[in-house]
């Protein structure tokens, strides 16, 4: 009886042991599918976060963006106030040293008028007969006097008008200098800011130095390939479709990735860089905005395309006489494709616009651009020179498929509107 009860209760205990296994293993497998899905909703609010994140940055940028261009218009109209300034100040500043020289000279024969008119205002005509002369001397005295009176009169007229005009030009050269003088700090100030956002615009992506380091020194490999400017071109415009190429096999690559993980891993998410300085908004093409380019700088045209230069050869570009350290901005919407030294270019500056155009731009001092970086129409690029003691040229091509073309036709009128 007892072995009994004890095969019933070993009987029991295997069917404890048999049915109970599989429960545990659910059990278990239904926690690794809680955890699972756990992972894919942190992962997916991670997600969601991130791209809120993207979003706001692109904003951002976009805002940055219109305010970079906006300021450096600014900065461009202020420097076209300031040189017409300075320019009414050299014609006021002349015209007061002639007028000075002109009253200097007639210093001698303006004394001469003051004592004759003085002489008269002492005895005038009616006096004459009470002097003691003969009558006929009397006579001709007074015939004289009676001529010379308007012409003294004339005179005197005359010299208060040119010590009137006089004054007058030195109040308007005062006040010509007192608005160079504000007109300046105010030029100043607006450069300052536009430096602070040209920095701001960097900072915004955390791999702008590393990624603008690779593509700066595989754009120099390039260089030092090529012998001239137009082989420089031929040499980036074949390096593009490479990259193009390449760009495109990731990206295909990525998206499989993504379609193959359904979730977008966190370190995955959208560039930073790529929003900063990535591709805006498509715009025109630059093939229907003939007339509509910017001008890269304020200044005088002082050799326009086709023009023999010195040593024979023809004029390629347009040089601009800007100011010291005036601002230089994009001339249309386009993507960097060189920034650096180029054989006798101390700074190059080479942005494609796609469509085979090309600007190039040299006699920069400073560069606030790199390789890769795309840009809209008008964002600032770089400054010429502050130091020296005349003002800079900048050198401005616009190339299609590898040859210069005339771009006067394709600018847009210089604007002489200033802000005060």
């Amino acid at each position: 009886m007892q072995l009994n009860n004890l095969h019933r209760f070993a009987g029991f205990l295997l069917v404890v042991l048999i049915w109970g296994q599989p429960e545990a293993a659910l059990s278990a497998s239904q926690e690794d599918l809680l955890k699972i899905q756990r992972e894919i909703q942190d992962s997916k609010k991670k997600s969601t976060t991130l791209k809120s994140q993207a979003e706001a940055l692109k904003k951002e940028a976009e805002a940055l963006r219109a305010q970079l261009i906006a300021l450096s218009q600014s900065v461009q109209q202020r420097e076209a106030k300031v040189t017409r300034l300075e320019m009414a100040i050299h014609e006021l500043s002349i015209e007061e040293n002639q007028a000075r020289d002109h009253l200097e000279k007639r210093h001698g024969q303006s004394v001469e008028t003051l004592m004759a008119l003085e002489r008269l205002a002492l005895n005038p005509p009616e006096a004459i007969i009470a002097m003691p002369q003969p009558p006929a001397d009397m006579v001709r005295s007074a015939i004289l006097l009676r001529s010379i009176v308007p012409h003294i009169q004339e005179q005197a007229q005359t010299l208060r008008k040119e010590v009137e005009s006089y004054a007058k030009k030195r109040k308007l050269l005062e006040d010509r200098k007192e608005s160079l003088a504000n007109a300046s700090l105010n030029l100043e100030d607006e450069r300052l800011r536009l430096d602070s956002l040209i920095a701001e615009k960097k900072s915004l992506s955390k791999r702008y130095v590393r990624d603008s380091e690779a593509e700066s020194k595989r754009v120099a490999s390039l260089s030092k390939k090529a012998e001239s400017l137009r082989g420089l071109l031929e040499k980036l415009a074949i390096d593009r479709k490479e990259q193009e190429k390449k760009a495109k096999a990731e990206a295909k690559a990525k998206a499989l990735e993504k379609e193959k993980n359904k979730v977008k891993a966190p370190d995955e998410e959208d560039d930073d860089s790529e929003i900063v300085l990535g591709k805006p908004p498509s715009g025109k093409p630059i093939t229907q905005a003939k007339g509509q380019l910017s001008r890269p700088a304020y200044g005088r045209i002082v050799m326009k395309f086709g023009e023999r230069e010195k040593l024979g050869g023809k004029h390629k570009g347009i040089s601009i006489q800007t100011r010291k350290g005036a601002q230089i901005v994009a001339t249309y919407d386009g993507q960097i494709a060189f920034a650096g030294p180029f054989r006798g270019y101390k700074q190059l500056l080479i942005i494609d616009h796609g469509d085979g155009y090309h600007t190039l731009l040299t006699g920069m001092d400073r560069l606030d651009v790199s390789v890769g970086q795309w840009l809209l129409s008008g964002e600032p690029v770089g400054v010429m020179s502050s130091n020296g003691s005349s003002d800079a040229n900048l050198y401005f091509e616009l190339r299609k498929n590898g040859a210069p073309i005339n771009p006067s036709p394709w600018m847009r009128r210089q604007n002489a509107k200033a802000r005060g």
